[in-house]
């Protein structure tokens, strides 16, 4: 008996699926060439009620068996067969989930398999997609939890070693002295990329739930100045950004009752009257048992919420989402995906009616780009948030503060905790929640300040300090839209050939091209100076912790990689985040935002998701019609 391989090529997807066509779908037999010359230029197609090819519903929520009538493919195969495909399960894959499974007629959707999702990483918390700073270990340490996000993370684009020895003797191996083969790549590093242009700190997370396993979760409401670039009017975007908000359970009032947040909150009102000092808004809800010192963050879990037992929702983890397929005869329509089981290295086809590509600023061009679509706007108009750094330590005058507070409800806290822990230098109570407070973006000061405490990659305290006397000073800055500012990836010949240079998971290299204009600098050091004013009036820098520039990149703040617009010469996909061109085709993520930000972008992300999942249930919708 003929065993099946366990790789698919591009010609064999493309016949797999064709053959499944046949069978599963119905086609509409009028289509004009001019259609599909414009969908394979990425000119603007057609509204979707028009477009040429729809596809029905595939009845039974089983893989189809398909043979190719080609010689050269392989025994037959089990494609699976789903209404809509979403790559990435972080917020912004869940929230299309969410709203198509919430919001579309029931009758349009099959019983099983309607939304499903792939995820290249793995599951890593008992609850699907929540985050990993609920459990009891990080909230009672929260600096044991740099260690997770630090395992989390794994960096992009790294240029490659200086790995000359000079010393290193006897027969021991070496390179060969050669200008093209002494590049000796180790662990992934990108032989194309330069250090001057590079976004270094850029990294990004596998794992079912995506960053949201590890975000900071602020959630500001943008300044009107950081939408100025957006197709989507003001009061619209306002509308879908509430929406969002309720998606993650956004709420400013959970540390109120904190000392240390209540402190710092009243120190810096008190010394910058005209700043707008206010809360942080967070994803995140008081703990059940209030008195725990506890919160429970909002992960991908908490946007899923009730679907996550949903028959019609399914979750394929371990999955890498490889090249998306065109159809051959349609330009303008994606006929299916190509997927790698990691755990199995054998490959799956999924064939669906909608496709939503949600892997990040940098995954998700990469998946276009090895699928070969290639708009002129892919990857470029960059944007990244610079990023400054300190930590101080509360100066004695605030402590002194604290313990003579007169303020009955926190007498009465402190009087608990030194009955408990009477050698305790400190008058606050270990379970007192950490600050969280910023200082919002304006026009006067063009940047977004968190003053906080929480766990990064960098700025634990370690022994170095008690951490209930830190306070973590975090500014972004925004940067200069440039259309050069870009992420590109390594090539290659032909549909089925390997890139030059891959990612350690087998994708295209991606490298990065990004340099700051003389007006981000100027602003930068502008912001670097209020970061100092406003830490002075707090306490007195941890030594290792003064003020710094952090690397570029390290905000993972990117946007506009794959950005909407009202122009496809300009921008990816349109306001719907329909990729231009394409009549099944979304994509989602900070890469769609078209604007320069400084405040933290998930939430917008999502606001603009909502907005793409509508415009996807239409189209699901009007096939029925």
């Amino acid at each position: 008996m003929a065993t099946e391989s366990a790789r698919i090529s591009h010609a064999e997807a493309l016949d797999l699926l064709l053959d499944a066509e046949s069978n599963v779908h119905s086609f509409t037999e009028s289509s004009s060439s001019e259609q599909n010359v414009r969908a394979a230029s990425f000119e603007p197609v057609a509204d979707f009620g028009t477009q040429a090819v729809r596809f029905a519903n595939f009845g039974s929520p089983e893989p189809v068996e398909t043979r190719s009538c080609s010689t050269t493919t392989p025994p037959p195969r089990r494609i699976i067969q789903c209404d809509v495909f979403i790559a990435g399960s972080g917020p912004i894959g869940c929230t299309y989930a969410r709203e198509i499974l919430e919001k579309c007629d029931s009758s349009v959707l099959r019983p099983r398999n309607a939304v499903y999702m792939a995820e290249i990483g793995a599951q890593e918390s008992p609850v699907v997609g929540a985050h990993l700073k609920n459990a009891v270990k990080y909230q009672k340490d929260i600096d044991a939890f740099v260690h997770v996000i630090q395992g989390a993370l794994q960096p992009v684009s790294i240029p490659v070693s200086d790995t000359h020895q000079s010393t290193l003797g006897g027969n021991s191996w070496t390179p060969p002295i050669n200008s093209k083969q002494n590049q000796l790549v180790i662990c992934g590093q990108n032989p194309q990329q330069s250090r001057e242009d590079n976004l270094g700190a850029t990294a990004v997370t596998r794992a079912v739930g995506g960053m949201a396993t590890h975000w900071t979760c602020a959630c500001p409401t943008p300044h009107s100045e950081e939408t100025t670039s957006s197709p989507i009017p003001r009061n619209e975007l306002d509308s879908l950004l509430a929406r969002a908000r309720d998606f993650v359970k956004v709420d400013s009032t959970v540390f109120d009752k904190s000392i240390r947040h209540t402190t710092v909150k009243d120190i810096l009102t008190t010394s910058f009257p005209n700043r707008n000092i206010r809360s942080i808004p967070l994803a995140v809800q008081p703990h059940s048992k209030a008195e725990s010192g506890f919160v429970t963050w909002s992960g991908s879990d908490t946007v899923l919420g009730d679907i996550i037992n949903d028959p019609r929702f399914t979750i394929a983890s371990e999955h890498r989402v490889t090249q998306l397929i065109v159809h051959p005869s349609f330009p303008g329509t994606v006929a299916g995906v190509l997927m790698r089981d990691l755990k199995t290295d054998r490959d799956v086809l999924v064939h669906a009616r909608a496709y939503v590509i949600a892997c990040g600023a940098v995954c998700t061009p990469q998946i276009l780009y090895n699928s070969d679509i290639r708009p002129p706007a892919l990857g470029r108009y960059l944007t990244e948030q610079s990023m400054a750094f300190c930590q101080i330590v509360l100066s004695k005058k605030t402590i002194q503060n604290i313990q003579n507070t007169q303020n009955p409800a926190w007498q009465a806290l402190i009087a608990q905790h030194r009955k408990k822990h009477p050698l305790d230098p400190l008058p606050i109570p270990f379970r007192d929640l950490d600050p969280q407070v910023m200082i919002p973006y304006s026009s006067a000061f063009p940047w977004h300040a968190q003053i906080h405490r929480d766990a990064f990659s960098y700025g634990d305290v370690g022994p170095r300090s008690d951490p209930r006397v830190v306070v973590d000073l975090r500014f972004f800055g925004k940067g200069d839209i440039l259309e050069n500012n870009r992420v590109e990836f390594s090539n290659k010949a032909k549909p089925e050939e390997r890139p030059e240079h891959t990612d350690v998971y087998g994708m295209p290299q991606a490298t990065f091209h990004v340099v700051r204009t003389d007006e981000d600098r100027d602003r930068d050091q502008k912001m670097m100076n209020d970061m100092t004013t406003v830490a002075n009036s707090l306490g007195g820098y941890l030594p290792g912790s003064e003020p710094q520039f952090m690397e570029p990149g390290l905000a993972m703040h990117i946007t506009g990689t794959t950005r909407v617009g009202s122009d496809s010469k300009t921008s990816v996909a349109n306001p719907c985040s329909k990729v231009w061109g394409f009549s099944n085709l979304w994509v989602g993520g900070n890469n769609v935002i078209p604007d320069s930000t400084a405040s933290n972008p998930t939430l917008t992300s999502m606001a603009y998701a909502l907005k793409g999942a509508s415009d996807v249930i239409q189209c699901l919708q009007y096939e029925y019609q």
